[in-house]
């Protein structure tokens, strides 16, 4: 290609805000007669003769600028829109759209990933609540084995203990007949020996009932249990000291006194009804089927 040829085409290239401007010019319309009628201020106007290109605005904005320009000073459109593109200002909507489309991708990939952890969050929790109801439910599973065990050696205690009092008891309920029928047989032979027992009666009651009263002004039970039904049941005071283990019967009532805080441990709380230093406990709180737990005071 000659130098002469590169020049003829240099030649033909005519910017597109020359051409708006030579249209408006012929058409004897100043900047501010378009500016009325494509309601564009006139700073704008003159940016668009003068080829000056605001970066900041998108490409579709300009174009539309420059194809409303041409419809009003009666320039093909075509014609201004080839000059843009030739001059190279006309290529940004494709990368601005480009980067959108870019953005979007991304907007979408990061939310898959966050809903993707929350996922594996929820997963991990569950999990982890799952594992701990179980390990409690092995826990309780294995206080009540214990205590079903020990349960049951009480109650085997008890009745053995039963079985011997049983068979201790005839001999003892004989000799105390045979005691029976000798002093029987002596006051019924002995007139003298009927008023001397009349004489000492009364004093014997009296030595009594004054050991009774000590008795009774020395002993105050701390915590005092009545039994509807069997219940098996521990005590222990501060110094760990096992005051009861056991099984008591229906209708017997246990008194108990050591050093406090009392730890108790009740098979079925509510076979039993509690007070401590003649104050009533509610165990209403503890399910029925379920071992109660629970230190005096509270």
């Amino acid at each position: 290609m000659t130098p002469e040829n590169i020049e003829e085409k240099v030649e033909t290239i005519v910017a597109p805000g020359l051409l708006l401007k030579e249209a408006r010019e012929a058409l004897g319309l100043t900047r501010e007669d378009v500016s009325s009628r494509l309601r564009l201020r006139v700073e704008v106007l003159e940016q668009i003769e003068a080829d000056l290109f605001d970066m900041g605005k998108l490409a579709t904005f300009t174009r539309g600028y420059y194809r409303s320009y041409a419809k009003m000073v009666n320039v093909p459109e075509i014609e201004v829109l080839n000059a843009l593109d030739q001059l190279g200002k006309a290529k940004i909507e494709q990368h601005d759209m480009q980067s959108f489309s870019r953005k979007t991708k991304r907007e979408k990939h990061d939310n898959r990933i966050m809903k993707l952890t929350w996922v594996i969050f929820a997963i991990i929790l569950g999990m982890s609540v799952l594992w701990w109801w179980q390990e409690q439910a092995q826990l309780e599973s294995g206080n009540d084995a214990e205590l079903i065990s020990e349960v049951a050696t009480a109650e085997s205690m008890d009745s053995t203990i039963q079985k011997t009092e049983t068979e201790t008891a005839a001999p003892l309920d004989e000799a105390e007949m045979l005691d029976v029928d000798t002093n029987m047989s002596e006051l019924e032979t002995s007139p003298e020996a009927l008023e001397k027992e009349i004489v000492k009666k009364p004093e014997t009651a009296a030595v009594s009932e004054e050991k009774v009263e000590d008795k009774i002004a020395i002993v105050s039970e701390d915590v005092v249990m009545t039994f509807k039904s069997d219940c098996w049941l521990q005590v222990q005071d501060a110094s760990n000291n096992r005051l009861y283990s056991g099984v008591k019967k229906t209708n017997q009532t246990l008194k108990l006194t050591g050093k406090a805080p009392y730890k108790l441990v009740i098979g079925a709380p509510s076979a039993v009804t509690l007070t401590y230093k003649g104050k009533p406990v509610d165990l209403s709180a503890y399910p029925a089927g379920k071992v109660a737990r629970l230190t005096l005071p509270q």
